[in-house]
């Protein structure tokens, strides 16, 4: 028992210290801002999003929005195209396919390469969802753009692929 009380002791006593140790409460701490250095993996961030997109009869596309903002759609690709039109920034751009794999994803693969206009390189990646009628949910994604600078930025998505009948 005197041991119990030893280390409720000991254990109220570090509490303490790591409490008081010069800690303000009520101050608020100082906001830094990002060192411009951080500028190109920030740049490509979408703002804003793509708009409505057609598909025709019989045409399928992968759809995907950000997961921070779900009403800003920022990368549509439709099926067997080997391109995508996407946001980085504030500017809409079309991507061209580099590589292909992964599983199967419909007319997609879980996993896609492309080349930006000035030299990024963009990775999708999705996990398949639930099957819905005409496509299927993509359950957890992200896209990862790497800038010529060599910065990546990773943005969370969700989506869906689906079909035009």
């Amino acid at each position: 028992m005197r041991t119990t009380f030893s280390l409720a002791i000991i254990a109220c006593a570090a509490l303490a210290a790591c409490s008081s140790q010069g800690e303000k409460p009520d101050v608020a701490a100082p906001v830094q801002s990002a060192p411009s250095s951080f500028i190109p993996a920030t740049n490509v961030v979408p703002t804003g999003g793509l708009g409505p997109q057609q598909l025709g009869s019989r045409e399928c596309a992968l759809f995907l929005w950000s997961k921070t903002d779900a009403t800003q759609l920022i990368f549509f690709e439709k099926a067997q195209s080997g391109t995508a039109t996407m946001k980085l920034g504030t500017e809409t751009v079309n991507v061209v396919q580099t590589r292909n794999s992964g599983e199967i994803f419909g007319q997609f693969l879980t996993e896609q390469g492309f080349a930006g206009p000035a030299g990024e390189q963009i990775v999708v990646s999705v996990v398949p969802g639930d099957q819905l009628d005409g496509g299927q949910r993509v359950e957890s994604g992200k896209l990862s753009i790497t800038t010529t600078e060599q910065w990546t930025t990773v943005i969370p998505v969700l989506g869906v692929r689906a079909c035009q009948p």
